[in-house]
């Protein structure tokens, strides 16, 4: 740093300390804007930039199902179809496959049931994920039989074993039967696969599939595959060869009948993170937009600083400063307010994330990979400086310019010169538009949240506790043993005092269990291959009516409905309206698939039709819908839910007092009441709008300072003209009115800027968007109400200080 830039940033600093007013509200105004970039950059750069944490990501893709003209777009593959890909495919190292379930650890300690994943032997080599104690699995793991080798999380490792660094090679009890502990995995381990792969990102322990799995039947879909490409093979050529590998089986196996098989390629990452990507960005330009305003507010504050100090420059061209040794030093001014600025911003921002890390509903957990690290940092200050010297240029030329004989003068009149306050205007509207476009963004997401909010899911989930239960085959080895264990515990729970009924599902609404379904079709010999896709429950008597479904046809399922009596199951609406338009459901044949084998070969008897229940997401009707009874179509795992008048966490200890007599060695998990499934779902789009709705509170205060500021600079700069008004006889009415009337078409300029700007851009948030839409007549109304109460309340001391003006002491400035 030569000794020229030494001494303009002391006497930079010297002059900011002279006007303490002036640098505490830049400073204030940037670190606003600054702390929410980067608290939101945080949590984008965690999820949609930082690569996974596998060794070279990008090579790292996933493959789909397409079956999107059966309604399943992004459909799993089965045992056959991974070793297809693998035998198949020449752009490929291998193909590793996962499918989430649970199982027990017994024996040593209380029994725990544990989330893991069942994978392929080379699953954690292709992802290219090591162990930290002991190692991953190999083909040595595989085996005909049950597991024999199991890896642990880290979590696991440090809660259930104490961090023992000797586990390796141990034996443990998982579902009753001994495996040996092969290696532990990294703490915080995150698979990252999207929410619809139904693989959890906190999975506990992962156990190797079954060597024969791959001669399943072709049409037993579950297993979420993931690819690693080959060096130098580009993303169109690893699609076009897995596409290759679908006509090749279509024309193999006349299984996939006139359909055929397609496959979707997506890179790991970004299928990781579709379903979080458009809320962070939408936030990331609210944030963008506030930092924004800030910057904008503080350029309005410096073009005031700078006509303040119009004689200085005045005097300093006169001593022989150059235009550039000027422009130098006012820049240097500005950076030496950035600076700072920016860094109060990243405390404040780092101390901001905290606070949304703890408020963060536990749906989005991957939230909490975020941390300020050094690119948001820079991205964040180099933002700030950039417009930081851009804002001062501008009002800097203006000044030095102006010529020394003008400033000198001592009349306001010229050194409040017009182009100044044009610039300032300017830069005051502008600060309105992106206010406005902030506030429409904001109140759309809130619309939605409250349309939502009103959406009949089709079901009650309040009073409701849930919990799983997953009944070991060695000792429930057949359906009526599990039968009979479900009516013994459904019995005991609605014996309970204040509960009214108990029941038990197989999926929770909601629920991150991997989805059953399978194809339906309505008259025997048509093709498989082309019909249609529904979604599958099995329900137990008494569950529909404890939800409170709508019936609209038929009966519900009763005792009866078990494994003497034929198959029956219970469509919804949709699936009836489709098979059988203006026609009864009831007492129909429809051929299904329960046994997941992929053929439709089982054939059932409607007999009822309910309402669509959103069960997988609450602003979306996705597939049709078949109901199976629980005691003819046995699903392991299963959701037991409590219906009770009053709160339903009462009742945990006496559920478990319950299951301890009829089976003290079975763990139940996953407890929680019905509703926080619900609030679950819906949690991403409340938070985002809470946020959303805090920038534009943010950014409305920015906007009313500034608004603030250029009415009170008229005020003082028209102070003399009100002072005559005042001294010929005008009412405080019409003083006001004058002050109002340029507050009015200043703030109506930048409402129909940020309007138009807002509108225009809508159909970018429409996605994020339910029952409203992007120029919604409401929200518009409320953003032009909330913008003009603002410029009132900003308008009303200045509009106070010009009723008051005293003609005796304006004339003596005169």
């Amino acid at each position: 740093m030569n000794d020229g830039t030494w001494r303009d940033i002391v006497f930079a600093v010297r002059g900011l300390r002279k006007a303490p007013g002036f640098t505490v509200a830049a400073l204030a105004t940037l670190a606003l804007g600054v702390a929410a970039n980067t608290a939101i950059f945080s949590i984008a750069h965690a999820l949609l930039i930082e690569p996974l944490p596998f060794r070279d990501p990008e090579r790292l893709v996933v493959v789909w199902a397409d079956q999107a003209a059966e309604g399943y777009p992004r459909a799993p593959l089965s045992g056959p179809e991974l070793l297809d890909l693998d035998q198949r495919s020449s752009q490929f190292v291998g193909f590793g496959a996962i499918w989430a379930t649970t199982a027990a650890l017994t024996g040593d300690q209380q029994p725990e049931q544990l989330r893991i994943g069942l994978v392929t032997t080379d699953f954690f080599s292709l992802l290219g994920a090591e162990a930290v104690l002991g190692r991953t699995f190999t083909a040595a793991d595989d085996s005909t039989g049950l597991p024999t080798a199991i890896l642990l999380s880290g979590a696991v490792w440090q809660r259930r074993y104490g961090s023992d660094p000797n586990i390796v090679g141990k034996r443990i009890d998982v579902n009753g039967r001994p495996v040996i502990v092969v290696g532990v995995m990294p703490v915080g381990l995150r698979l990252m696969m999207a929410a619809d792969s139904a693989v959890p990102d906190d999975l506990e322990a992962w156990l190797p599939f079954n060597r024969r799995f791959v001669e399943g039947p072709r049409g037993q879909r579950y297993l979420r595959v993931v690819g690693r490409m080959r060096d130098g093979v580009s993303a169109a050529d690893a699609r076009a060869d897995v596409e290759r590998v679908g006509r090749e089986i279509s024309a193999a196996n006349a299984f996939y009948g006139a359909a055929g098989r397609q496959f979707d390629v997506q890179p790991l990452h970004a299928d990781a993170t579709r379903d979080v990507r458009w809320p962070l960005l939408v936030l990331s330009a609210g944030v963008a937009i506030l930092l924004l305003i800030a910057c904008v507010n503080v350029g309005s504050l410096l073009v005031a600083r700078t006509a303040a100090r119009s004689r200085e420059f005045a005097v300093k061209s006169a001593l022989g400063a150059s235009t550039g040794r000027l422009l130098r030093q006012h820049v240097t001014e500005s950076l030496v307010l950035g600076i700072p600025g920016a860094a109060a911003g990243v405390a404040l921002g780092y101390v901001g994330l905290q606070v949304l890390l703890v408020l963060t509903p536990a749906s989005l957990g991957r939230v909490r990979m975020a941390s300020v690290s050094l690119p948001v940092i820079a991205a964040s200050t180099a933002t700030v400086l950039a417009w930081m010297t851009l804002l001062a240029l501008a009002p800097a030329r203006e000044a030095f310019r102006g010529g020394a004989s003008r400033a000198l003068r001592d009349d306001r009149r010229y050194t409040a010169g017009g182009a100044r306050r044009t610039l300032r205007t300017v830069l005051t509207i502008a600060q309105l538009a992106l206010s406005v476009v902030l506030v429409v963004l904001a109140l759309l997401l809130v619309r939605t949240v409250q349309r939502a909010q009103q959406i009949d899911v089709g079901f009650t989930a309040q009073g409701v506790l849930s919990f799983r239960l997953a009944l070991p085959g060695s000792r429930y080895p057949d359906q009526p043993a599990f039968n009979a264990f479900s009516r013994r515990l459904q019995e005991a729970l609605g014996g309970l005092p204040s509960v009214s009924a108990a029941a038990a599902v197989s999926h929770a609404p909601y629920d991150h269990v991997p989805n059953w379904g399978g194809p339906y079709v309505p008259a025997e010999g048509a093709d498989p291959s082309t019909a249609r896709q529904a979604d599958y429950r099995a329900v137990s008597p008494g569950s529909m009516e404890l939800l409170g479904v709508t019936l609209l046809d038929g009966r519900l399922f009763t005792e009866s409905d078990d494994p003497r009596s034929a198959p029956v199951a219970i469509v919804d609406e949709r699936l009836a309206e489709r098979t059988w338009p203006n026609e009864s459901a009831v007492g129909r044949r429809l051929g299904v698939d329960p046994n997941v084998t992929g053929t439709p070969g089982t054939w059932a008897t409607v007999v009822g039709v309910v309402r669509h229940i959103r069960h997988r997401s609450p602003v979306e009707e996705v597939r049709e819908q078949v109901y199976f009874s629980s005691r003819q179509v046995t699903r392991n795992p299963s959701v037991y839910l409590v219906k009770t008048g009053g709160d339903p966490t009462a009742l945990v200890s006496a559920v478990r007092e319950q299951l301890r007599a009829l089976d003290p060695g079975l763990p139940l998990y996953d407890v929680r009441p019905l509703s926080a499934y619900v609030d679950d779902a819906r949690a991403l789009r409340e938070f985002t709008a809470m946020l959303a709705a805090l920038f534009a509170l943010a950014a409305l205060l920015l906007a009313a300072v500034g608004v603030y500021g250029l009415v009170a600079y008229s005020v003082t700069e028209r102070h003399r003209e009100f002072a005559v008004r005042v001294a010929l006889g005008a009412h405080a009415v019409d003083v006001t009115r004058l002050v109002l009337g340029d507050a009015a078409t200043l703030t109506a300029t930048g409402a129909g800027v940020g309007l138009a700007a807002a509108i225009a851009g809508g159909t970018w948030l429409r996605r994020e968007l339910y029952g409203v839409a992007p120029w919604d007549p409401v929200t518009v109304g409320a953003t032009v109400a909330i913008l003009a109460t603002m410029s009132l309340v900003a308008c009303a001391w200045p509009a106070r200080r010009a009723i008051r003006a005293d003609p005796a002491e304006a004339l003596r400035g005169e």
